[in-house]
């Protein structure tokens, strides 16, 4: 890097994870235009980018609300666009002389009767003497301080690098698939598309030269993976293949309901898994409200009739405190003890809860992320159960199973109620085993879903008071803390001094995330307590406890949030044996994308269905928390789109693991390592 590029572009590249010489030339387009076509005025299609050749007749300075200069252009049949420039600088208006020739690049829309350009990019000559490219121009994702043409520039100049090195020589011989293209012209295409393709092939990334970088991706990816469950399966855990099953039929007496099948079958799954003297780490699937916590409480009778230890971790205190609460009374009357370590527990009470935690005389522990701190010691942790996974950080979870002086590593068991799509169990999950919870307790009521245009509100409110008047409780969830100056969107704070003033006669009370932890436990407990009428609320709520009495949950501008986290915060109410309901509040004007997912959570009511949507709206890394994972995330293959991709690519990393595992580590290494190899 220091011989390509200066501290400050290194800085810059930073900001968009490129760390060397491939990541940048693996900084793909996010799309292409076609600038290598003047197109005359009055064939100009609204709302699509175009280029357009004209002379300056005049300028003018308007105000519409904030100050806008306006450069009127006309080509050669007197056809007429104004080019309108906001909050404009003085060198601007030199530049723009009346009688100079001018080339604008930009989006065309109508305003009153003219058509206009907003903040095009322009050429000035005082000639006609402008060169247009041969090829569609690429734009990249980038970062502020570093504009298209830079980034560009850096591109092509690390592409002729890699050329002249032949760093990626190897690649070819180690794919061994279509050697008509080979890696790095399939890049040098991407970066510099000629019209060998269409303008929509390219931008869709379904040409050869897409397909093949997007192998070399999923496989890079694939390889990871399988390398990281192998160094995993070296590791030993304790087996536990004899279980007391007295005491598991004891602790199945104290659940108030009957499994379903689908439960049974996951919790025979886990139990083999803990027969294995090999760590599980094993994924946990199912839909809101459909019984995971049970079965994963069940499954650990086997860790704790050996008298080892379990640990629950979960995002937040409130949480932690309700799963504390259960499993004490599922376990009361054994010789098992639970104890509950969030970060609001201090001074004697603490030491007192480390003390019996490094001592066994606690065997199921339940907490936050208070659990992976320095000060806790378990005598022996069996398992480890983490819900919603997706929270956590890979480092998060790996501590949390090194805690202690234990002589085996435990077993891990993952929760989350965003169910995987079988693309994303064939790739990110690769390295793990799934269970799917797929059916849900037979006493569930079905939840109504309403679509209701925001300018019902006051009919809204008034359906909302017969709520209240049962002695239901009602969530109202926004999307912001407070008002904002760039998104003009209903937040919390306004809403609920509206509803305040609006409902005097019910508690209405307001929770967010930028509350303290020990001000949000509060506030929740109160509402589970019945005290609270109605609470508004941002997505802070999202993973939140269960509030039978909860019947009505209402979301504003629902159109602006993913379909998993619809669905999720659909699964607070509907907790209780009365009829719930959730109400999506939405804008007029909406996008095809936001009509499409509001059309969809409406219709459907399965968590799979609806993932996998989401899947194809967002990409897997919002769905899964890649982020947070560790797992590499794809920056040109698409999941649902390339599934045929996915498919050769199990098939092809299999063979290569078993084959050609020292170039397997050195192909990884190019794509994830970032260390030993980029350096040569």
């Amino acid at each position: 890097m220091k011989s390509l590029f200066t501290d400050r572009q290194k800085q810059l590249l930073e900001n968009l994870n490129i760390t060397n010489w491939f990541d940048l030339i693996t900084h793909l387009p996010s799309r292409y235009e076609d600038r290598t076509t003047i197109v005359k005025i009055n064939s100009a299609d609204l709302g699509q980018n175009i280029l357009i050749l004209g002379k300056i007749i005049r300028t003018e300075i308007t105000y519409r609300g904030k100050r806008n200069l306006n450069v009127f252009v006309q080509d050669e049949d007197e056809n007429l666009i104004i080019l309108r420039f906001i909050n404009f600088y003085p060198n601007q208006l030199k530049q723009f002389v009346e009688g100079m020739n001018i080339l604008a690049y930009g989006l065309v829309r109508k305003y009153l009767t003219n058509l206009e350009m907003i903040h095009p990019e322009v050429q000035v000559s005082e000639n006609l003497i402008f060169t247009l490219p041969t090829n569609y121009t690429p734009i990249y994702p980038t970062t502020s301080g570093l504009g298209q043409k830079n980034l560009s520039k850096l591109i092509q100049k690390a592409l002729a690098y890699t050329k002249e090195k032949k760093f990626l020589n190897f690649i070819d011989e180690f794919l061994n698939k279509d050697k008509k293209i080979n890696f790095i012209s399939a890049l040098d295409y991407i970066h510099n598309p000629t019209k060998e393709f269409s303008l929509n092939e390219i931008n869709q990334k379904i040409t050869p030269y897409h397909e093949r970088v997007k192998y070399a991706e999923v496989l890079a990816q694939q390889l990871y993976l399988k390398i990281s469950k192998a160094d995993r399966v070296s590791e030993k855990a304790f087996s536990y293949k004899d279980i007391n099953s007295d005491f598991k039929s004891r602790i199945l007496e104290k659940i108030p309901f009957v499994l379903t099948k689908s439960q049974k079958l996951v919790i025979e799954e886990i139990e083999n898994n803990l027969n294995n003297s090999q760590p599980m780490y094993r994924i946990l699937q199912g839909d809101v409200g459909s019984g995971k916590t049970i079965v994963a409480i069940i499954a650990s009778v086997k860790i704790l009739s050996k008298n080892h230890q379990v640990a629950l971790m979960v995002p937040t205190e409130i949480l932690a405190k309700q799963h504390y609460l259960k499993i004490k009374n599922i376990f009361d009357g054994s010789k098992i003890r639970a104890s509950l370590l969030t970060g609001s527990i201090k001074g004697k009470e603490r030491e007192d809860v480390l003390r019996k935690i490094s001592s066994g005389e606690t065997q199921f522990i339940i907490g936050t992320h208070a659990l992976f701190q320095d000060s806790v010691d378990f005598k022996q942790l069996g398992l480890c159960i983490i819900d919603e996974q997706h929270r956590f950080g890979v480092k998060q979870r790996m501590d949390l199973m090194k805690r202690g002086k234990q002589e085996f590593m435990p077993h891990q068991l993952m929760m989350s109620a965003t169910p995987i799509p079988r693309t994303l169990s064939m790739t990110y999950f690769a390295d793990l085993e799934v269970s799917s919870i797929s059916e849900m307790p037979k006493n569930r009521i079905p939840i109504t879903t309403k679509l209701i245009r925001e300018t019902r509100r006051d009919e809204l409110i008034e359906l909302l008071k017969l709520e209240l008047h049962k002695g239901n409780q009602i969530y109202w969830v926004c999307p912001l803390v407070e008002e904002s100056e760039k998104i003009k969107l209903v937040d919390a704070k306004n809403t609920f001094e509206g509803l305040k003033s609006t409902l005097p006669e019910f508690n209405v009370q307001l929770i967010h995330g930028r509350m303290k932890e020990i001000e949000k436990s509060e506030i929740m407990q109160n509402f589970l307590d019945g005290k609270i009428n109605l609470l508004v609320a941002t997505t802070v709520i999202e993973v939140g406890v269960d509030v039978p009495n909860a019947t009505v949950m209402v979301i504003e501008h629902s159109e602006r949030l993913g379909l998993s986290q619809l669905h999720q915060l659909r699964g607070r109410v509907g907790r209780g044996d009365k009829k719930s309901m959730c109400i999506f509040l939405y804008s007029d004007n909406l996008s095809i994308n936001a009509k499409d997912r509001l059309r969809t959570i409406y219709e459907n009511t399965d968590g799979f269905i609806i993932a996998e949507n989401d899947l194809k709206i967002r990409g897997p890394g919002e769905l899964i928390g890649t982020r947070q994972s560790g797992i590499p995330s794809l920056k040109i293959a698409n999941l649902i789109d390339d599934e045929d991709i996915v498919h050769q690519v199990v098939k092809d990393s299999a063979n290569m693991i078993n084959s050609q595992y020292n170039d397997v580590i050195k192909y990884t290494d190019l794509w994830f390592g970032h260390k030993n190899f980029l350096r040569s």
